[in-house]
Formats: structure tokens, sequence, C-alpha cells
């Protein structure tokens, strides 16, 4: 078993087309999560907006999810890389604008949408590429162990990108921190140029629209992935929303901290993720993805309660870690299960229609927490009832498969 796996290790090494698409992924997640930490520093400490926080992470997600399921037909139509290449050199230019318009001081709300808006646009189109590339380059019996190295690699990268920014903050300024995202765009354009698709003919006898309203039917027609896609949809509503926008509001109502302890926090997070990442690419066990889904979600839930109780650093670390530990974990599982099983014809679509769809409510929850918050209700008392609404979907969907068992 032991040889088994040391030899799929290797090929899976000495693949050229894989290893460039791992580099140009985990640059990408660099490059997106200091991102993301210096627009979420700069909106709440420079601009002393915290208010508006949801509505620039909503801006950010909803071309992203509109865009997202015509950047998958895309992916079915194109060479995957070149649509990830021309999304690399558009990343590139606005960050050129961002420097620009920051020593000019011009650097204000309104442009920081603007750009939250071009970012989510462009992204719409680089992740269906990059998700429906991999089960193209790897055979089939690898594809867990090559998704795990890519999530592995790019929990690596969130987590540097917070504390990578951070450090620049703490003892620089943001031209340098903007200096340092170009340069780690620059790269993930470089290696786009690596990757070498298999020529596979891609027929365009339909329409755009026809082609995605085939990708909607095909997943709505797969009973076991609708069921866990409405599962997740929900999860993502409650969960994701007050956990992205509730670590910089922790850090800056409750601990009333500096820009290194929201990179302590966010890194605690993408920690975890790695951790999740290692641990599903070094066990074999094999569950119902449904099943063991359910239980981690419920666990998640918990966490989130807990972390709305907690008022100490070194408590929010550990929550915050054992929360990035579950999310990977699901995630990892999740993707695996749909790259699979769907046809490599339809994979573009397939993986833009889950990731729409499973990110679909995450704006409206930006939204309603911005509402929230307006009216002076607390992030932590959000976290609270979220955690406990986790808990209670959990437990109605186990019941759920216990009566369809039976």
């Amino acid at each position: 078993m032991l040889l088994v796996e040391m030899d799929t290790q290797q090929s899976l090494f000495k693949n050229r087309s894989f290893l460039f698409l791992w580099g140009s992924s985990m640059c990408s997640a660099l490059s997106l999560s200091t991102y993301l930490f210096v627009e979420q520093w700069y909106v709440i400490h420079t601009l002393n907006q915290a208010s508006y926080l949801g509505f620039i992470l909503m801006a950010t997600l909803l071309p992203r999810i509109f865009l997202m399921l015509f950047g998958g037909v895309l992916s079915d139509r194109y060479k995957r890389s070149t649509i990830m290449r021309i999304s690399s050199a558009l990343r590139i230019s606005f960050i050129l604008c961002l420097l620009a318009l920051l020593h000019t001081d011009q650097l204000t709300l309104l442009t920081i949408l603007g750009f939250a808006l071009l970012f989510g646009s462009v992204d719409a189109f680089f992740s269906p590429a990059n998700a429906s590339l991999l089960p193209t380059l790897v055979p089939k019996e690898q594809l867990t162990k090559a998704n795990s190295l890519i999530q592995t690699s790019n929990q690596i990268a969130l987590f540097s990108g917070p504390i990578l920014g951070g450090v620049i903050l703490s003892h620089s300024s943001y031209s340098y921190v903007f200096l340092v995202i170009f340069g780690t765009l620059c790269l993930t354009l470089l290696f786009t140029y690596g990757i070498r698709e298999s020529k596979i003919k891609r027929a365009r006898q339909h329409s755009a629209l026809f082609e995605l309203k085939e990708g909607l039917h095909y997943v709505f027609h797969f009973q076991q992935l609708k069921q866990t896609l409405f599962l997740v949809i929900c999860v993502n509503f409650f969960f994701f929303g007050p956990l992205l926008l509730g670590i910089p509001l922790l850090v800056h109502d409750v601990l009333q901290g500096d820009a290194m302890d929201l990179s302590y926090m966010q890194g605690a997070y993408q920690m975890g993720m790695l951790g999740g990442a290692l641990w599903s690419g070094f066990t074999q066990k094999k569950e119902n993805g449904l099943t063991s889904s359910v239980r981690l979600i419920g666990a998640l839930g918990l966490l989130l309660f807990l972390l709305s109780q907690v008022q100490q650093i070194s408590l929010y670390l550990i929550v915050l870690l054992s929360l990035g530990v579950l999310s990977s974990i699901i995630n990892i599982r999740f993707i695996t299960f749909i790259q699979s099983q769907c046809a490599e014809q339809t994979m573009g679509r397939v993986m833009s229609v889950v990731n729409a769809a499973s990110n679909g409510l995450v704006p409206l929850s930006y939204a309603l927490l911005s509402f929230l918050l307006s009216f002076h209700v607390s992030i932590t008392t959000i976290m609270l009832y979220c955690g406990l609404l986790i808990i209670v979907l959990s437990l109605y969907f186990r019941k759920r498969m216990i009566q369809v068992k039976n």
C-alpha cells in the first residue's frame, strides 16, 4: 500500500501541467488573500467606514456569482488556461490602477467599491476554468490527492496573505502591499503559460444560453448533488457571511486591536483550513459525503456559537483554527465528488453552477449583516443566533436522511 501511494505521488509530481496549475492556483490565492486583507483594513481603519464593509464584500461576490455561470460555459468552449491567462492580466492592470489612485489620494470608498466589482467579475471566469482544468490533467484515481495538494498550498497562501499584509502595514505603507499583490499576480500569469491542455473537441453547435440551461438541467437532476447544494446554500448564508465579515469587526470592536491582531485571527482560520486539507489528503477513509458533511456542518454551527462568547484572542485563535479544519474537509470532499462524477465536456458548467449556487446567498448575507450593524446589533449577537440556526439545520437534514434510508 505504501509503495503504491509513493508511486502515485511521484507520477503526480512529474506531471508538468499539474505543477504549473498548482503554482498558478497558489499565487492567485496569495494575491487574493492579501488584497482582501488590505481592502478590509483600509475600509475599517483608514476610511473609518466599518458599517460599509459588508457592501464592499457583497460587491466582490455579486458579479462573481452572476457571471460565473457564463464563465463555466466559456470554460467548456475555449482553452481554460487561456481564460486564466486573460483573467490574471486584467487583475494586474487593476492593481496598477489602484496604486495610481492611492498615490493621488483618490482611493475612496466609491473607488474601492468599483474595483471590488471588477475583481469579482474577472474571478468569475478564472475560477471555473481553474476548477474544471484539474480533472483533465490528472487521472481520476489521483483527484483526491491532487485536490488536497492544491487546497493545502492554497491554504498556506491564504494563511500567509493576511500575515504578510499585516507585517508590511505595521512597518511600511499600503503601496508596498499593492506591489506584493502585483508581483504574485505576475507569477500567476507566468505559470499559466506552462499548462498544456489535452486537445479535446468542444462542440459549439448550440448557443451559450442553451449550454447554460443544459448545465443547470444536469445539476438539478442529480438528486444527491441537489440535496447537498441546498444544505450548502443555507449554511453559507448563516456561516461564511457572519464569519468573514465578523473577524475584522471582532478585532476592531471587541479586542480593539490593530492590523497584526487581524492578521493573526485570519491566519488562524487559514491555518486550520491547511490542516483540514492535509488531513483529507493523507487519510484514505471513505464515507458518504452527505452524511459526514451534515455532522461536520453541525460542528461548524457549534463553533460559531462559541466564537460569539469568547473575548480573548487566544480563545479566538483556537476556535478559528477548528472552524478552518472543518471548512476545508467539507470543501475537499464536495469538490472531489463533483469532479469524479461529471463528464469532462460539462465540467466547466457544472463547477460554475455549483460555485454560483453554493455562494449565491452570501452577498445577501453581507447586506443583511450590514443592515443589522447599522441598527447597532452587535456582531457577537449575530454570530450567536447564526450558530444556533446552523445546528438546527444540520439536525433537520440529519433527520431527513434517516427517513430516506428507512
